[in-house]
């Protein structure tokens, strides 16, 4: 069994920024690529707006005041299908981040719902840069959090060091935001629970779009249950993920992904200020273990 040490936050996590971090200091300016993690799907012409409007849960309507917008797709049982960064590059035409891994379902969707409308869906064959660390603002600022620093499409903003899509992971871990599929259960896990509401992926304002009627009720009841808090790892991490936390024989939350010796956890609200261990077993053998240092986000 290995010892998760409890989450000292009390009730906070009810109130209006429940979101946590790992204690670290900023990192180094820097620009990674994301290209092989990271795709884009171009959605054009008159009624590309009305397509991303009836999909996404946030609201179209503000990229007349943003170039970009954090949204997540759903399916019909409001659970999450796609996370993705959207762009306004003008004249009805968008471009939409995607976890490159679910390119050939996500084009497919879009053109599902496209059925009604005359607008026009391709792959764009283009890299994706990010840069992080200190104070940017060249390229598109990532809508989730400052201090994920700005996005580029097609090429890199000149004079800082590259690093490497690790070290970028680790960072955005560490800052409790997950990311694709490697951070995210598809079909499984429900958009509160990776803190969309906090991290302005969400608008309770917009009409319909699908998954709506869920997310807003929770949204209203207050029912969140759980919720993504980064993790640190000491020793040996496991290697089948996601893999269930528990607090004494209880389940409690589940261990999403692993980037060296930090992680993305969804654990149960009521067990964040408990002991937490994580059963070994045939597929996760060794040792390791886990604390939980938190405090709460400069931007809560």
């Amino acid at each position: 069994m290995t010892l998760l040490s409890g989450v000292q936050i009390g009730k906070r996590i009810l109130s209006r920024r429940p979101i946590y971090r790992l204690l670290t200091s900023s990192p180094t300016p820097s620009v990674v690529d994301l290209t092989e993690r990271r795709a884009l799907v171009e959605v054009s012409g008159e009624q590309s707006f009305k397509l991303l409007q009836g999909l996404i849960t946030n609201d179209m309507a503000r990229l007349e005041e943003t170039p970009s917008i954090y949204t997540h797709i759903l399916n019909v049982k409001g659970r999450i299908m796609f996370d993705n960064l959207v762009y306004n590059v003008g004249s009805n035409r968008y471009l939409i981040e995607v976890d490159k891994s679910l390119l050939p379902i996500f084009t497919k969707t879009l053109k599902m719902y496209n059925i009604r409308t005359r607008a026009s869906i391709s792959a764009v064959e283009e890299p994706i840069f990010a840069s992080f660390g200190g104070t940017l603002t060249e390229g598109y600022q990532d809508p989730r959090l400052t201090d994920l620093g700005c996005r580029h499409i097609s090429s890199p903003p000149p004079c800082l060091p590259t690093v490497s899509i690790d070290h970028y992971d680790k960072w955005r871990v560490q800052l409790g935001v997950g990311e694709g599929s490697r951070d995210i259960t598809i079909d499984k896990d429900f958009p509160f629970e990776h803190n969309l509401d906090f991290l302005n992926g969400v608008s309770f304002n917009k009409g319909c779009y699908i998954g709506q009627e869920l997310t807003a009720r929770t949204h209203h009841v207050g029912e969140t249950r759980k919720r993504v808090v980064p993790v640190s790892i000491t020793g040996h991490p496991p290697t089948n993920l996601p893999t269930r936390i528990y607090s004494g024989k209880r389940a409690a939350g589940k261990l999403l992904s692993v980037y060296d010796n930090i992680g993305l956890a969804i654990i149960r609200l009521p067990y964040l200020g408990s002991p937490l261990t994580i059963e070994r077993s045939s597929a996760n053998p060794g040792a390791y273990g886990m604390r939980s240092s938190y405090k709460l986000a400069d931007w809560c």
